[in-house]
């Protein structure tokens, strides 16, 4: 589910001459891991030329299995930011138009409806006056709630996307398309919905196609294998000062994972690596352009939707297409903790990943007031664009 995703700012001339590094993410949180307060967590840390990993702890407590650069996670709401990339490199492309109503992929959406009032739990509802956009879907401005009756019942991958897709144009909406904004996975399947029509292909084949194998993102999947599933991650409830606790199960995001009976979430569904997650937000840090120089993404789709404000200037929340942008930096964050934000203008990246539930926000205490101060430190510094920085 979304949080509220918090931007980190320069930390100023008092930081800038303190050197900043891995050893001091590692010293940070060292007194967290000792205790299991915190698990295992990777850090990476990109700016330029300079690229520093920080990989501690275990991925299993009780079987020591180690945490590493290829452990799986569940990166749970970090997939809405790759189906936005994948519907703007379409609409650079003129495949798609965004400001088309999503009625002209999925005639189910022709009449809609909302709520326009309730009393008493009493629900008042009235036919939707504006056109729902694709735009609308993948800037959480549709006014869908965040899930569906079929996704809450059946969990985010328990129906195929076009049956989660219906189930958004039978429920009534909260608002007006485009008049407030509400987080939504339903939303976002809607796009991904869209994206299938668009292309032709199922979702998953469009983005193994347009960025996993160019990547060489080869463990990115919505359907891993029991191959894969050995280096999943656990899942652990953590208290405040006190060791973590493995969490069984996760209801909106359940296994068996490699049940037939699993379909697509594209608010929530993806399985990752470190490995392969840097790839992708590294890959939009430099302008579109992979480790190896390959263009993968145009680049006007970064600096025209990914990177840019889409939801409406009388909209404070600053979303683009399955990121948050504040500034020159644009990412998002995952329910379990893994979270990204990136700066092509800098070509920076940072990364955090691991698969905690935590009580309310106890997870800012560790992630952000402990870890963030050393990441500030280290872009503080001055560098230069990297290898690859001025892109073809």
């Amino acid at each position: 589910m979304m949080k509220e995703f918090i931007v980190l700012g320069v930390a100023g001339a008092a930081f800038a001459a303190a050197a900043a590094d891995g050893a001091g993410v590692r010293k940070a949180l060292a007194p967290y891991i000792d205790r299991l307060e915190i698990p295992g967590y990777v850090s990476v840390l990109i700016d330029g030329d300079r690229e520093e990993w920080v990989v501690e702890g275990w991925s299993d407590v009780a079987k020591h299995t180690p945490m590493a650069k290829d452990s799986l996670f569940r990166i749970c709401s970090q997939t809405k930011g790759v189906v936005g990339a994948a519907a703007a490199k379409l609409a650079v492309e003129g495949r798609l138009d965004l400001d088309a109503p999503v009625s002209r992929f999925l005639p189910e959406f022709a009449r809609l409806e909302r709520i326009a009032s309730e009393t008493n739990g009493v629900k008042t509802i009235v036919p939707v006056r504006n056109v729902l956009t694709v735009r609308n879907c993948l800037s959480h401005t549709g006014g869908f709630p965040f899930e569906t009756a079929v996704s809450h019942s059946l969990g985010w991958a328990g129906a195929p996307l076009r049956v989660a897709a219906a189930s958004g144009a039978a429920t009534p909406l909260l608002f007006e398309p485009g008049t407030s904004w509400k987080y939504s996975n339903a939303g976002i399947d809607v796009a991904g919905a869209v994206i299938e029509v668009v292309t032709g292909e199922r979702i998953e084949d469009h983005l193994r196609r347009v960025f996993f194998e160019p990547l060489g993102m080869k463990d990115t999947t919505f359907h891993p294998t029991a191959e894969q599933l050995k280096r999943l991650v656990s899942i652990y409830y953590v208290g405040t000062n006190s060791a973590c606790v493995l969490q069984t199960r996760y209801r909106p995001f359940d296994g068996p994972y490699d049940s037939p009976d699993r379909w697509p979430s594209c608010g929530a569904g993806l399985f990752s690596t470190p490995h392969d997650l840097l790839e992708f937000y590294r890959m939009l840090a430099f302008g579109g352009v992979s480790r190896d120089g390959r263009r993968i993404l145009p680049e006007k789709a970064i600096t025209d939707y990914l990177a840019v404000k889409q939801t409406p200037s009388g909209i404070g929340t600053s979303y683009s297409f399955g990121m948050f942008v504040k500034g020159d930096w644009f990412g998002h964050d995952g329910a379990l903790k893994t979270a990204a934000l990136l700066n092509p203008k800098r070509h920076a990246v940072w990364l955090w990943m691991m698969q905690c539930n935590y009580r309310t926000n106890l997870n800012r205490w560790h992630q952000y007031n402990v870890w963030l101060p050393v990441v500030n430190r280290f872009f503080a510094q001055e560098t230069g664009k990297g290898s690859n920085g001025q892109t073809p």
